[in-house]
């Protein structure tokens, strides 16, 4: 199976990542299991780059960039694994835009503080949307990240510069 089959199977609920689980699986996942587990996000936000941390994850080819820019369907699942992650990150969704969900602190939503891998997660998930034909999205989920990193965080501003510049590298 390639990575192009691989990738699409497992976003249409159809074919396990590497470790057997399906997307709904995933999208199951507690809290806490998407903060220790690291293996899901490039299955739920493939980019082309393959990752160090998950060298069994496709990556998302040209091939695969056209199924999803072509199928709304795909571009659906894929903004369910959004919502999960929005969920996870303490955002919600609020008149077409995202933001910080009353609830949000840097104890529990850990992406808040200085020194977290989850935003690496978060440049992921919006490089991949874009590339995935949400640009929108990522859009939307970059100015959110950024104006609460801002004012519920401490989010270096170096991040921040990561997290501008994933849509510019997108294309």
């Amino acid at each position: 199976m390639t990575s192009t089959e691989k990738l699409i199977g497992f976003t249409l609920g159809d074919t396990p990542d590497h470790s057997g689980r399906l997307i709904h699986g995933v999208w199951a996942f507690s809290d806490s299991l998407l903060e220790t587990t690291h293996d899901y996000i490039q299955w739920l936000f493939p980019i082309p780059e393959s990752n160090e941390v998950n060298q069994f994850a496709p990556v998302l080819t040209d091939e695969a960039r056209i199924f999803f820019r072509g199928s709304d369907t795909l571009r659906a699942q894929q903004e369910k694994s959004l919502n999960r992650m929005l969920i996870f990150l303490g955002l919600e969704k609020q008149r077409g835009a995202f933001v910080a969900a009353l609830d949000i602190n840097a104890q529990q939503h850990r992406w808040l503080n200085r020194f977290d891998h989850n935003h690496r997660r978060i440049t992921r998930m919006i490089r991949s949307l874009d590339l995935c034909g949400q640009p929108e999205r990522a859009k939307k989920l970059r100015t959110a990240v950024i104006e609460v990193g801002k004012r519920h965080g401490d989010v270096p501003e170096g991040v921040m510069d990561f997290w501008r510049q994933a849509t510019d590298r997108s294309q």
